[in-house]
């Protein structure tokens, strides 16, 4: 695996990704540090693994004995299905998942944006 830099405004953070497959790799806690950050899209095309591929079986590359990784889903990223090691507590995101989680409609932010003006 080699690393990623991921560079936003607040901060810096390299994350493992994988050269084969383009998959990404969170330690724990590090997932929860960018996935906060939006990017409003007008057109939402993401390009996600299938079910069938996000459901495979997948163990964890970092815990010594590979523990099988359980399978979770991501609130805001509605096709993305994550794997979460619940030993080291890290993340295993898929091809396409890291921007699937990142991207939304403008409609939805601009939506969001005006409850929280009304609501505070």
């Amino acid at each position: 695996m080699d690393q990623k830099v991921i560079n936003e405004m607040e901060f810096s953070m390299a994350v493992e990704k994988c050269n084969n497959c383009g998959g990404h790799w969170f330690d724990s806690g590090e997932l929860e540090r960018i996935e906060n950050i939006i990017e409003p899209t007008l057109i939402d095309f993401n390009k996600l693994p299938s079910k069938r591929q996000q459901l495979l079986p997948l163990y964890c590359p970092c815990c010594e004995d590979h523990p099988m990784m359980e399978k979770t889903g991501h609130s805001r990223g509605h096709h993305v299905i994550m794997d979460f090691c619940s030993t080291c507590k890290g993340i295993w995101l898929d091809k396409g998942e890291l921007e699937a989680i990142q991207k939304e409609n403008i409609l939805y932010t601009v939506a969001r944006f005006f409850k929280w003006l009304l609501l505070g």
